[in-house]
Protein backbone atom coordinates (compact mmCIF):
# COMPACT_ATOMS: atom_id res chain seq x y z
CA UNK A 1 0.00 0.00 0.00
CA UNK A 2 1.06 3.46 -1.14
CA UNK A 3 1.69 6.47 1.17
CA UNK A 4 -1.65 7.94 -0.93
CA UNK A 5 -3.74 4.60 -0.01
CA UNK A 6 -2.64 5.03 3.00
CA UNK A 7 -3.78 8.84 3.80
CA UNK A 8 -7.11 8.33 1.42
CA UNK A 9 -10.26 8.06 2.87
CA UNK A 10 -11.95 6.83 -0.30
CA UNK A 11 -8.67 4.46 -1.26
CA UNK A 12 -9.07 2.91 2.01
CA UNK A 13 -12.47 2.40 1.77
CA UNK A 14 -12.42 0.89 -1.83
CA UNK A 15 -9.88 -1.34 -0.01
CA UNK A 16 -11.89 -2.56 2.78
CA UNK A 17 -10.11 -0.33 5.29
CA UNK A 18 -12.49 2.00 6.68
CA UNK A 19 -15.94 -0.28 6.84
CA UNK A 20 -18.08 3.17 7.85
CA UNK A 21 -17.72 4.58 4.25
CA UNK A 22 -19.24 3.18 0.91
CA UNK A 23 -17.85 3.60 -2.33
CA UNK A 24 -20.62 2.13 -4.45
CA UNK A 25 -22.02 5.40 -5.09
CA UNK A 26 -18.67 6.89 -6.02
CA UNK A 27 -17.60 3.70 -8.29
CA UNK A 28 -20.47 5.51 -11.01
CA UNK A 29 -19.93 8.00 -13.05
CA UNK A 30 -21.89 10.89 -12.12
CA UNK A 31 -24.37 13.01 -13.49
CA UNK A 32 -22.75 16.57 -15.36
CA UNK A 33 -23.84 19.17 -12.69
CA UNK A 34 -25.81 22.12 -13.23
CA UNK A 35 -22.50 24.51 -11.96
CA UNK A 36 -18.89 24.27 -13.05
CA UNK A 37 -17.96 21.52 -9.98
CA UNK A 38 -14.68 20.80 -8.61
CA UNK A 39 -14.07 17.11 -8.52
CA UNK A 40 -11.26 14.59 -7.67
CA UNK A 41 -10.25 11.92 -9.34
CA UNK A 42 -8.62 8.51 -7.39
CA UNK A 43 -7.28 6.03 -9.79
CA UNK A 44 -5.42 2.99 -8.71
CA UNK A 45 -2.15 3.84 -10.32
CA UNK A 46 -1.63 7.55 -9.84
CA UNK A 47 -2.38 10.24 -6.98
CA UNK A 48 -5.70 11.65 -6.49
CA UNK A 49 -6.32 14.23 -9.60
CA UNK A 50 -7.95 17.73 -8.66
CA UNK A 51 -10.03 19.33 -11.62
CA UNK A 52 -13.54 21.48 -11.91
CA UNK A 53 -16.16 19.74 -14.04
CA UNK A 54 -18.32 22.11 -16.28
CA UNK A 55 -22.11 21.30 -17.05
CA UNK A 56 -20.90 20.98 -20.70
CA UNK A 57 -19.40 18.00 -19.81
CA UNK A 58 -15.44 19.95 -20.42
CA UNK A 59 -12.88 19.65 -17.75
CA UNK A 60 -10.58 22.45 -16.31
CA UNK A 61 -7.69 21.92 -14.10
CA UNK A 62 -4.95 24.28 -12.76
CA UNK A 63 -1.66 22.84 -13.70
CA UNK A 64 1.67 24.73 -13.25
CA UNK A 65 -0.43 27.59 -11.52
CA UNK A 66 -2.72 28.29 -14.86
CA UNK A 67 -5.77 26.97 -15.55
CA UNK A 68 -5.98 24.56 -18.31
CA UNK A 69 -8.80 23.17 -20.35
CA UNK A 70 -8.74 19.28 -21.29
CA UNK A 71 -8.92 18.08 -24.96
CA UNK A 72 -11.37 16.00 -24.01
CA UNK A 73 -14.45 15.53 -22.31
CA UNK A 74 -15.31 14.22 -19.01
CA UNK A 75 -17.42 10.81 -21.05
CA UNK A 76 -14.03 10.53 -23.13
CA UNK A 77 -11.49 10.78 -19.79
CA UNK A 78 -14.05 8.02 -18.24
CA UNK A 79 -13.70 5.76 -21.27
CA UNK A 80 -10.15 6.01 -21.29
CA UNK A 81 -7.49 6.66 -18.71
CA UNK A 82 -10.21 6.98 -15.91
CA UNK A 83 -12.11 3.53 -16.38
CA UNK A 84 -12.29 2.14 -12.86
CA UNK A 85 -11.86 5.13 -11.24
CA UNK A 86 -14.13 6.39 -8.52
CA UNK A 87 -14.78 10.35 -8.28
CA UNK A 88 -15.42 12.61 -5.18
CA UNK A 89 -17.61 15.88 -5.96
CA UNK A 90 -17.20 18.83 -3.73
CA UNK A 91 -13.33 16.71 -2.10
CA UNK A 92 -12.35 19.48 1.09
CA UNK A 93 -8.81 20.72 0.64
CA UNK A 94 -6.18 17.88 0.64
CA UNK A 95 -4.53 16.85 4.33
CA UNK A 96 -0.94 15.43 2.01
CA UNK A 97 1.92 15.86 4.61
CA UNK A 98 3.96 18.09 3.92
CA UNK A 99 7.05 17.69 1.74
CA UNK A 100 10.25 16.79 3.69
CA UNK A 101 13.04 19.28 3.29
CA UNK A 102 16.05 18.70 0.97
CA UNK A 103 19.30 19.96 1.17
CA UNK A 104 20.05 23.15 -0.36
CA UNK A 105 21.92 23.09 -3.67
CA UNK A 106 25.60 24.38 -3.06
CA UNK A 107 28.45 25.06 -5.76
CA UNK A 108 31.50 26.43 -5.52
CA UNK A 109 32.60 29.58 -7.85
CA UNK A 110 33.93 28.31 -10.76
CA UNK A 111 37.29 30.05 -11.77
CA UNK A 112 37.18 31.95 -15.04
CA UNK A 113 40.82 32.42 -16.22
CA UNK A 114 40.40 35.85 -18.01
Amino acid sequence: MNRHEELCPHCRAKAGLDTGHTTEAEATMPDLPETPTPIRVHTADRPPFDCTLHPDGTLTAVLGGEVRRNALTFADMCERNWAGAHFELNPPPRTEPAAEPTAAAVQDAIPINA
